[in-house]
């Protein structure tokens, strides 16, 4: 990689269901023609959610599954991002870690386990459900604190969903950090500005929980995942996975999947779904995470197809 330099690269943070591959796929539709992109993309399972989701937008992708980029897959991280700069040579690297992962390891890797001079790292932007402010849940996550501690750039997305206290919540979440945010912003579907990416990264900025995840992955011992691959085949009933996906209480369900009406990505945080079409796909991917899953949870996603019930995982 010698003759790659300086290559402008951005995290994209958030916790689950804050909109990260949303706004990935937004600033991708920003890209200036001639411009070579990529993704590097971490799931917390292994089922590869939304790899299969920036393929099926075309997009430049490697995906490191199965865990957080800080801790277990490290080191698949870091060979990973090599492979992907030497196999693509991009103009720009984004980078997307899992909701459930801790940034402060990832972005020491990038300013200390790549070749110096390969990668110029610039803002790191977190994206905020601002409900999540106001539930004991997030606000007493060490994830979800150092997150927010780590940003450069905070933006309040779903603000649709948003009442003026959960807004008064954000902005006094946004105020009351220390540094000071580079930009502070609002927004709905995860529509950021591309010029956002390029302000610089302040190295001032801390975490409070910096020994987080640092060697192992007990860290997200509260959840659990289940995913499944289904044969190119399989088809399922639309309304049935979308009463699913609304009934279910889990912290997210995610699916690229061939339905009755179509290929859809649905998206859903504790019954809050959104549907986005899609023009072709190859085979249907579902991935649920959540604290209290087990063998009926497979029973229940079963029940939603109408062809073919086989899988591959």
């Amino acid at each position: 990689m010698a003759d790659l330099s300086n290559i402008p690269t951005n995290l994209i943070l958030g916790f689950l269901g804050s909109g990260k591959t949303t706004a990935i796929l937004h600033l991708l539709q920003q890209k200036p023609r001639r411009e070579k992109w990529a993704v590097l993309v971490n799931e917390f399972g292994q089922v590869g959610i939304d790899g299969a989701i920036y393929q099926a937008a075309g997009v430049t992708v490697k995906e490191v599954a199965g865990g957080c980029l800080c801790c277990a897959v490290g080191m698949p991280f870091q060979v990973s991002i090599n492979q992907l700069l030497r196999q693509t040579r991009p103009d720009r690297l984004m980078i997307e870690p899992t909701g459930l992962g801790h940034p402060a390891q990832v972005i020491d890797r990038l300013l200390n386990n790549i070749a110096p001079g390969v990668l110029d790292v610039r803002a790191s932007v977190c994206l905020i459900d601002p409900r999540h402010l106001l539930d004991a849940r997030y606000t007493q996550n060490e994830n979800f604190i150092d997150q927010i501690a780590l940003a450069d750039v905070l933006v309040a997305n779903k603000t649709d969903l948003a009442d003026q206290t959960t807004m008064a919540a954000f902005y006094h979440q946004a105020e009351s950090s220390q540094p000071e945010k580079a930009l502070v912003s609002a927004t709905r579907y995860g529509k950021l500005s591309l010029d956002w990416l390029n302000i610089k990264r302040n190295p001032r900025r801390q975490a409070f929980y910096p020994e987080a995840h640092r060697t192992d992955n007990k860290g997200n011992s509260q959840w659990q995942t289940q995913g499944w691959v289904f044969e190119s085949e399989c088809c399922f009933d639309y309304s049935a996975l979308s009463a699913v996906c609304q009934q279910f209480q889990a912290e997210r369900i995610k699916a690229i999947v061939k339905t009755n009406q179509g290929a859809f990505v649905f998206n859903a945080v504790r019954g809050q779904v959104d549907v986005t079409p899609l023009e072709t796909l190859v085979e249907s991917r579902i991935e649920i995470i959540g604290d209290n899953l087990n063998a009926e949870t497979e029973c229940i996603i079963r029940r939603c197809l109408i062809t073919n019930p086989h899988y591959k995982k």
